[in-house]
């Protein structure tokens, strides 16, 4: 491109500046969300990737009739080292249920993730701490912090090699902290401290029954993954038929529980326990994202070629001078890649004004750091396949224009209406609006019912209160209760094990009438079910008056099912070491969400399984809640007075609604790229139009000339449109349909797909195209004929 190509060049593109400048803003905000999405696709595709063993770790779950479980027995970690040679290492892990506050001259932390590990899980998961090395063969407990935890309790230390914190109060028990453990990349294992022994079952029930702990196993290079699962389904099996004091024996025998081991790489993503919503989002990102790169290439190249009129002169005297078409084709391919540099770099511009934004809207901490050379790489063949892509066509155009044509007339006149492919073109870029829009609809849908459906419980005016004491004897509680039930405006108030919405209960095997099943246990007081304001289908729940009362259970209607009782009361069920009369049913609470199906459940005041009653509950009068925790506050010394240091409240409304956070985020990363596609889909019609328009402008002389209106030339002029929408939301519709009814199908419990998605999207298409095109085609036809019928 010489010094007169480039006074051209910067020329026209002054003269079309508005329509330059939008080309260019479209196709920056495709590069932008192009970004965006690859530097979280990367941070979310990373986890443990820089565990070189990543490709050899695996968990062992259970698979059972009522759904896989992550938790198996403390024994048979030991059993699978000592009878697999193809397993190298096994280790177990176990999180504390409470939390625990640990003080330092810098304050207090509420440690909210203890781990309790083997010695074998750091070599696992590559665990290594800072300034020395774990002994595997000790056997002296070693507890590490993780390197958040220890900034805030040892701010400005580097050395936090044996230093000493109080546990539970200021001048509670003296705990020396052996080290830090600094993870040097994403990890699924979170952690504020994380004690490692020789044996973290030693002391605990050894029972098959129990199965409390997560095992993870490094295997082998090249062993059969299939051939060893089935190897250790076998060991659990024989192991667990063999304990005389285990009920699960009945469970194996009648259910065909299988083992399945998980492999780490996708305990993030695609958990064979779990949530697939992280999967779900960067699933939907990736195919966003492409999707609004090409629609944004596409429309880059139908403005560009809507211009392409306006220089036919300018391609007509080159070649006239003797300039071929390669060269020509050639300067236009330079305008483009230069057009699109400038794109790139407002794109990085919009990136890093939107970076605090993207960080809060999926809730991770992205860095400009995290550009690396992959991405760079990613980005540079972007756009050059953008160039290409975008730019081919119109060089070729452009270039094509005949001399004796485009000289004898003011403008190239190829074509009268909407040719096929740039109508394909348009209904493509509709298409992908649409299906986006109706998607949108059907999570937004679908988040509102989780939202408002009953789940079977109440959560509002509901307090929920950590405390480090532990209430297993109903007994012991009364005072507490009794001291917090004084306090005005409180109505009920209870203790257990675990709450809705928190960590989920520990599984146990248990056996009626020669039939077995595996239930979640919860640990209860006295006035559970009124604190939470859960119905019973039958029966009642645990009252003191009774004697005798507080030895029995209760039930959810699930476990009944499962257990194909018809009349549950009356009945006695075996397991968590001890006998139980079942004296009510509860119904159905969904407690942990809507994703998965309601798991049974047996509700226990006095257990044999080492169940923790640490979670204190309040229900109160809203009015009340202020007052009711000032009170607290000021007299929790005398109320609990093991952990009268702690008073550490929540809301347990807040907790469940965390259950819904990464929906929420789906729904809003959707509602963000829904309106960008709708952005560039309009931008796209707006291209056509003004295309389309330039191509007829003396048609429309000539039909003023014969007397037609204004609204006779509208309606001519977008029909072509009108059919363009029609046909993207045929092609939208099934697509659609197929694509929410396989979102849905991630929740046990959804709604049903209506009509009215459909229906809006065909509404707010039909609006885009007034919007875009018929106003465009108004102003349009604003002219006087005479001037154009002269060119």
């Amino acid at each position: 491109m010489n010094k007169l190509d480039l006074k051209i060049a910067l020329r026209s593109f002054l003269k079309g500046k508005w329509y330059n400048l939008l080309n260019i803003t479209g196709l920056a905000l495709g590069l932008a969300a192009f970004i965006f999405v690859t530097l979280y696709v990367d941070h979310e595709t990373s986890y443990d990737q820089w565990n070189k063993n990543i490709n050899r770790i695996y968990l062992v779950e259970r698979e059972m009739p009522n759904g896989p479980s992550p938790y198996t027995p403390g024994l048979l970690a030991a059993a699978i080292k000592s009878q697999c040679p193809e397993v190298e290492e096994a280790g177990r892990m176990n999180t504390a249920l409470f939390q625990i506050p640990f003080y330092t001259a810098s304050g207090r932390f509420l440690i909210k993730k203890w781990v309790g590990a083997d010695y074998s899980i750091a070599k696992i998961l590559g665990i290594k701490p800072k300034g020395f090395k774990l002994d595997p063969n000790s056997t002296t407990p070693t507890t590490l912090l993780s390197k958040e935890t220890a900034d805030i309790l040892f701010p400005k230390q580097g050395d936090v090699i044996n230093k000493t914190v109080n546990m539970m109060s200021k001048s509670g028990m003296p705990f020396i902290v052996a080290g830090v453990v600094d993870v040097p990349g994403n990890t699924n294992f979170n952690f504020d401290c994380i004690g490692f022994s020789n044996d973290i079952t030693s002391g605990k029930d050894q029972s098959y029954a129990t199965q409390i702990y997560q095992t993870y196993l490094l295997v082998r290079p090249n062993t059969d993954v299939n051939l060893l699962s089935k190897k250790i389904d076998k060991i659990y099996r024989e192991a667990a038929l063999a304990d005389t004091n285990s009920v699960v024996k009945e469970a194996l025998n009648q259910q065909g529980a299988a083992i399945y081991l998980d492999p780490l790489k996708n305990l993030h993503l695609k958990p064979h326990y779990g949530s697939h919503v992280n999967n779900q989002i960067v699933n939907s990102l990736m195919v966003l994202a492409i999707i609004i790169l090409i629609v944004t290439g596409v429309n880059f190249t139908n403005l560009y070629v809507s211009q392409a009129n306006k220089r036919s002169k300018e391609v007509g005297i080159k070649k006239v001078n003797g300039i071929v078409k390669r060269q020509i084709a050639f300067q236009f391919l330079l305008e483009i890649f230069i057009q699109c540099v400038i794109a790139l770099i407002t794109a990085f511009v919009i990136v890093i004004i939107g970076f605090p934004y993207f960080n809060q809207l999926l809730r991770v901490n992205l860095l400009m750091s995290g550009i690396n050379v992959s991405i760079i790489s990613q980005l540079l063949l972007t756009l050059i396949s953008l160039t290409l892509l975008a730019g081919i066509y119109p060089a070729l155009v452009m270039a094509g224009f005949k001399p004796t044509e485009v000289l004898s007339s003011n403008q190239f006149t190829g074509g009268g209406k909407l040719s096929w492919v740039r109508s394909s073109i348009t209904a493509l870029q509709f298409t992908f609006a649409i299906v986006f829009i109706i998607t949108l609809i059907v999570i937004n849908q679908q988040v509102t019912f989780m939202k408002t459906k009953d789940p079977g419980f109440t959560a509002k005016q509901v307090v929920y209160i950590d405390n480090l004491s532990l209430y297993n004897n109903p007994r012991k509680f009364e005072a507490v209760r009794n001291r917090i039930k004084a306090i005005p405006g409180v109505k009920n108030v209870t203790v257990a094990s675990n709450v809705p919405g928190g960590i989920m209960p520990a599984s146990h095997e248990y056996e009626i009438q020669n039939k077995a099943v595996s239930m979640n246990t919860i640990s209860v007081d006295y006035d559970y079910f009124k604190t939470l304001n859960i119905h019973f289908a039958e029966g009642h729940a645990f009252s003191s008056p009774i004697p005798g009362d507080s030895t029995n259970a209760v039930i959810n209607e699930t476990a009944a099912k499962f257990m194909a009782l018809k009349k549950p009361t009356g009945e006695t069920i075996e397991g968590c070491g001890g006998k139980y009369r079942i004296i009510g049913v509860i119904k159905d609470v969904k407690a942990y969400g809507f994703e998965g199906n309601i798991q049974p459940t047996v509700y226990l005041m006095n257990d044999n399984c080492g169940l923790s009653k640490t979670q204190i509950m309040i229900s109160a009068e809203n009015k009340a809640i202020p007052g009711m925790l000032a009170t607290l506050s000021r007299e929790w010394k005398d109320i609990n007075t093991l952990d009268g240091d702690n008073f550490n409240y929540h809301f347990l409304d807040e907790l469940y609604g965390q259950l819904f956070v990464k929906q929420e985020q789906l729904q809003t990363v959707l509602t963000f790229f829904s309106a960008l596609a709708v952005f560039i889909a309009a931008l796209g019609f707006f291209s056509s139009a003004a295309h389309a328009i330039r191509l007829r402008i003396k048609e429309i002389a000539i039909r003023k000339v014969f007397g037609a209106t204004g609204k006779q030339l509208t309606m001519v002029l977008s029909k072509p449109f009108f059919y363009i929408v029609i046909i993207a939301n045929i092609i939208a519709w099934p697509v659609s349909l197929i694509i929410a009814h396989k979102w849905l199908e991630t929740f046990a419990y959804r709604i049903n797909i209506s009509i009215i998605p459909f229906v809006i999207a065909l509404f707010i298409s039909i609006a885009i195209v007034i919007l875009t095109v018929c106003l465009q085609i108004a102003r349009a036809i604003r002219f006087n004929p005479i001037v154009k019928l002269k060119v």
